[in-house]
């Protein structure tokens, strides 16, 4: 069991928060959303907040639910007629269900964020945050790494969903990843020729990567929002484990996205 005030305190540190990280992430909240029971024995862990998640938690047992998408609330204008949210606050509060989610924080965190742990599953090391505020990572496999057997990886780790181009040359050495819905703009192929990446992995395309890339020479993976999103969830469970006696279960909505 763990005390709630303690696990937030504990994840708000360990994965980094600052006062810095609304203006950063002003989308979608990182850190507690909904407070519901002091005490904590099982906490159900998914991808996006939705009601489907929160029944899912309540069958298994849980007090709490832990997502990278949390809940992005309506303007104050318009709450009042949001049935949608509204709904799904009565069913936090109803259930006494706390929902934590962290976004930004769990792009970027250089242990457990779906980025680092993408380039190490790869075989690769993260070295340095990519993109503006560090979203993302750039990596590099020491010795470089066979593309097609990197998007073979890929297609099992995504659970071989997605869009591969593999237009980039037969051995990869530096990898982005930027999860979600990071499709590299037309403008950030100057930097990825610059600093010579071979592969840049992300969650969803844009209609026009495919073309920009074969002309870049990049390999390119879409492995779907969803999917690349999950892995994170996965590490950052197993960093909870090591800290507190709580379970903790990984309930999966797969989502074609």
């Amino acid at each position: 069991m763990v005390l709630l005030d303690d696990l937030i305190a504990f994840l708000n540190d360990f994965m980094g928060y600052s006062d810095d990280v609304p203006r950063i992430d002003s989308y979608l909240p990182n850190g507690l959303q909904v407070a519901g029971a002091p005490e904590i024995h099982k906490i159900a862990t998914g991808v996006s907040a939705n009601r489907q998640l929160f029944e899912r938690a309540v069958a298994a047992g849980a007090q709490a639910v832990l997502v990278h998408h949390g809940m992005n609330p309506p303007s104050s204008v318009h709450f009042h007629a949001d049935r949608v949210f509204t709904a799904r606050l009565k069913y936090l509060w109803a259930h006494n269900l706390s929902l934590i989610g962290y976004h930004y924080l769990l792009d970027r965190h250089p242990q457990v964020g779906h980025n680092a742990c993408i380039i190490r599953a790869l075989g690769g090391e993260p070295l340095e945050p990519y993109g503006k505020d560090g979203w993302g990572w750039l990596g590099e496999i020491e010795g470089g790494g066979d593309r097609d057997a990197l998007l073979a990886k890929c297609r099992d780790l995504f659970q071989g969903n997605g869009v591969y181009y593999p237009f980039g040359a037969p051995t990869v050495r530096r990898i982005v990843s930027l999860a979600g819905s990071g499709a590299p703009r037309p403008g950030d192929y100057e930097w990825l020729t610059t600093h010579a990446v071979d592969l840049f992995i992300t969650g969803e395309p844009r209609e026009w990567n495919r073309e920009l890339c074969r002309e870049a020479g990049i390999s390119m993976v879409a492995g779907g929002h969803y999917n690349t999103e999950i892995i994170g969830l996965h590490e950052l469970s197993r960093v909870i484990r090591q800290h507190f006696d709580v379970d903790i279960e990984f309930i999966d909505l797969p989502n074609e996205v």
